[in-house]
């Protein structure tokens, strides 16, 4: 005999939701605010920068010849937009034990400032200055893999750059990953003490080395497909987990890729939709699934003609295949970008913080509220503090 009871047994519902866990955002300790009382209205503001005068020898009774002088614009322009459209049927508010709404309405207001977060910490590739395999040793244009040996020699490296650019000791920072902090960590073998106080801003780690140390999950990852020859009919690369499959024929499939008689050119078409954010012309490309698309619309797409750079924001390192192994994604070129410099070397203006508006959707025929946040920033390297910042390559692979 086997006994069935189990409707007899209630099911309780928590007094709360589960639990979400949140990238932590750097932006506002590191940014420079300065140009946002200007641009409360308007969409750009310049701030040109002057050409470099040369002094020279003078010789009594000889003239000099003039130096030419020119300033060149520098414009930062208002147009990161970020939104999102949510919707919550009357019928649920009334039947839910939870309010959807105040949930996602909270969330929304974090994932908005993480979308800035990430697009600041993307300016690092505006760097003039690079810490890179060649700095600790290696091959020049190579990631770092970082351990124990040679953590310091990339702390001595980044500090030489700045060196070399006149920055102020007391105003830089490091924004590290969690991998590189546990390689820091093991470094210092697990001594606090040695990071020094922590200054109270977001993300913000103590200092070692001089530097301010900030550990954000939310720095841009970066990989390189480097095909042998035209990817066959058929051929696939996985990035992300979003597939692009490359086609003689264009066909109707989410992510085909036209393959044509050119390696150039078939590339040319794969970062033609990306850089479109997943969006096809339905003639080289067919658009993703709108969820893919939702994540493209954060990546960039670099043209090599014989390669393909794909940099996500936020996405910290990028997990990548192909269906061909002759054609690779270059091991050493598997990055993520962490972002060293002086504290404002990127001017922020943010013209709308994340907010929610919120309306009745009674006249589109549904008894509900339609949910939109949306933030609206500039984020943006004057020419100056391109010398000010210092991108260090570290190698991902292997994470």
């Amino acid at each position: 005999m086997a006994n069935s009871l189990g409707a007899m047994s209630p099911t309780y519902w928590s007094r709360r939701m589960g639990r979400k866990l949140y990238k932590t955002d750097v932006f506002r300790a590191l940014a420079n605010f300065e140009e946002q009382a200007v641009l409360k209205d308007g969409l750009k503001v310049d701030r040109p920068y002057r050409a470099n005068i040369v002094v020279e020898n003078y010789t009594k009774g000889t003239a000099l010849t003039a130096q030419d002088l020119t300033a060149t614009s520098d414009q930062l322009t208002v147009d990161t937009i970020k939104a999102a459209l949510l919707y919550v049927d009357n019928v649920d508010k009334i039947q839910n034990k939870y309010s959807a709404a105040n949930a996602w309405i909270d969330e929304a207001g974090k994932r908005l400032s993480n979308a800035l977060d990430a697009r600041f910490l993307y300016q690092v590739f505006n760097a003039n200055l690079t810490v890179d395999d060649a700095s600790v040793g290696g091959t020049s244009g190579n990631g770092i893999t970082v351990d124990t040996t040679n953590i310091v020699d990339v702390f001595a490296a980044v500090n030489l750059q700045l060196d070399l650019q006149n920055v102020e000791e007391e105003q830089r920072f490091f924004v590290i990953s969690p991998h590189f902090y546990s390689v820091l960590w093991k470094y210092i073998a697990g001594k606090m003490s040695m990071l020094g106080d922590r200054t109270g801003e977001n993300g913000n780690i103590g200092e070692y080395a001089g530097l301010k140390l900030y550990k954000s999950n939310n720095v841009t990852g970066s990989a390189r497909w480097t095909p042998a020859n035209n990817p066959s009919d058929e051929d696939t690369i996985t990035i992300q987990g979003i597939t692009f499959t490359f086609q003689s024929v264009i066909g109707s499939a989410a992510g085909n890729v036209l393959q044509t008689t050119s390696t150039a050119v078939t590339i040319d078409a794969l970062v033609a939709l990306i850089n479109a954010g997943g969006v096809g012309d339905g003639v080289n490309s067919v658009s993703l699934s709108t969820a893919n698309q939702r994540t493209v619309q954060d990546w960039v797409a670099v043209d090599g003609t014989t390669y393909i750079e794909v940099r996500a924001f936020g996405a910290s390192y990028l997990t990548v295949t192909g269906s061909d192994a002759t054609d690779v994604w270059t091991t050493t070129q598997q990055l993520q970008n962490l972002f060293a410099g002086r504290k404002g070397c990127v001017d922020m203006v943010i013209q709308k913080e994340p907010s929610v508006e919120q309306g009745s959707t009674v006249s589109a025929g549904k008894s509900g509220t339609n949910i939109l946040p949306m933030t609206l920033a500039g984020i943006f390297t004057f020419n100056q503090g391109k010398n000010e910042m210092v991108r260090v390559k570290l190698r991902s692979d292997a994470f």
